[in-house]
């Protein structure tokens, strides 16, 4: 991989930076990934209040009311009315209310009331699992927001990876486009003290100045390559546009012995969105469980409990009740197809995940076997240069001695040209390969040690 030696560094609109230090700009400043970041705060805030639902609720009201009829009558009363409601985890609901009211100016007694409600489900809306399903909704969102907040944190990761790279490449072609420019340079200052020396032909030192004016194209071409691959790098990094960034870590790579099976474990293992399918699986059996309980008959045990103070002194009124309550639909079909649709969604989206599996397995084996046969490239694009840089040592020195011609070496220099970009391209290509293998196999927020917040 990159070696991590080299450190930013900043002059004035100038950054040197290496690729650890592009991803931490990255994950700390990218737009999208704070905007995300907002909306988890809420996804959390909504968990909380999830759990809230449980606890018990209340709340005061207050009034204070002057009323005036057509004739001179007028009245004003004050009145306060606390009230606590409770629904337990199995469906109960209680519901406490008291009230007190009586005149502004005091003349007069105040009166109050009291009631209690208590009403408890037995087929519709009872139990543990169709009263906690709410709760448990909340936590897969909750799980599924993380998750779409971990992928975004490793498609930005990855981004960043590619885009590091590529500017790596661009400024290494700058290097190469300039070092062939000054071999084509060096070959003409060769074929004018050639033809001074009368050992050859004036006309054919034409063919060296095309080949010149021909390398510094090249060299312009590949300068506007950098500048576009710098700003692509600096809008991920929220940088300013104009800013020149270099890449500093040098390129590093070492053979990787994958073994595709252990490759495909990891992937069933750690992928995001296995996770989030089998989450959504999870999410419709919840749903079909409760369309199914919301078929069942509405049978409830209610109990109550009223009691009225009135005022001139009189004695308090109570009443308290206890009965069945039970309520059969007639004639609705539709809670039988919200049953049968909550069912289709869970077979299709199990089917899905089995087609999930296999899509799966054939990406990650792919992507294991493009590693081995990027390796394999490397190694042939590093000996091929070699030998191609040899053959043009062995031919300059033969053209100094008169033995070989213009043409022969310029061919040569071509071939060193696209040498030293084949293996530049592969060493990128290799790099690239093994990002792709931990794309595929959800890895790439541990190889990085990235772990965020539940």
């Amino acid at each position: 991989m990159f070696s991590s030696a080299a450190m930013a560094g900043t002059t004035q609109n100038h950054l040197d930076i290496g690729l650890e230090e592009a991803v931490t700009l990255a994950l700390r400043d990218n737009r999208d990934l704070r905007s995300l970041r907002m909306w988890r705060v809420l996804d959390r805030f909504d968990l909380f209040l999830a759990h809230r639902a449980y606890w018990p609720s209340g709340g005061v009201a207050v009034s204070a009311i002057r009323r005036k009829s057509n004739t001179v009558e007028k009245s004003e009363e004050w009145a306060v009315s606390p009230t606590l409601s409770w629904h337990s985890p199995v469906g109960t609901s209680a519901a406490l209310v008291w009230s007190r009211q009586g005149p502004l100016d005091g003349d007069g007694e105040a009166s109050d009331s009291f009631s209690a409600t208590v009403r408890q489900p037995l087929l519709k809306g009872a139990g543990l699992d169709v009263n906690m399903a709410p709760l448990r909704q909340a936590h897969l969102d909750a799980e599924l927001a993380r998750l779409r907040e971990e992928e975004a944190v490793a498609g930005l990761i990855d981004q960043v990876t590619y885009a590091y790279r590529d500017l790596i490449e661009a400024q290494e072609r700058r290097v190469l486009a300039r070092l062939s420019l000054e071999r084509s340079q060096t070959l003409l200052e060769t074929n004018q003290l050639l033809i001074d020396a009368g050992r050859m032909a004036a006309a054919d030192i034409v063919q060296t100045q095309s080949e010149v004016a021909s390398q510094e194209v090249g060299l312009l071409e590949a300068e506007r390559t950098l500048n576009t691959v710098r700003v692509r790098l600096l809008t991920l990094l929220a940088l300013d546009p104009s800013m020149r960034i270099s890449a500093v870590d040098e390129v590093v790579v070492e053979a990787m012995q994958i073994d595709p099976n252990h490759a495909v474990a990891e992937a069933m293992a750690r992928r995001r969105d296995l996770k989030a399918r089998r989450l959504g699986i999870e999410q419709l059996h919840l749903a079909e469980k409760l369309a199914r309980n919301s078929r069942l008959w509405d049978v409830s045990v209610v109990a109550g409990y009223d009691r009225f103070s009135a005022n001139a002194g009189g004695p308090d009124l109570s009443s308290h009740s206890v009965g069945l309550q039970l309520n059969i639909p007639l004639g609705d079909f539709s809670g039988r197809r919200n049953v049968m649709a909550a069912r289709t969604a869970l077979h299709t989206s199990e089917l899905a995940l089995e087609g999930d599996l296999d899509r799966i397995e054939a990406q990650v084996r792919e992507a294991v076997a493009d590693v081995h046969s990027r390796w394999r490239q490397l190694e042939a694009a590093l000996r091929a240069k070699a030998l191609v840089q040899r053959s043009l040592e062995l031919q300059n020195e033969r053209l100094q001695a008169g033995r070989a011609t213009n043409f022969e070496v310029l061919s040569l220099q071509a071939s060193l040209r696209n040498a030293d970009a084949q293996a530049l391209s592969a060493r990128l290509a290799y790099l690239n390969a093994l990002t792709a293998l931990d794309q595929q196999t959800g890895r790439t927020l541990d190889v990085w040690q990235i772990s965020l917040e539940r």
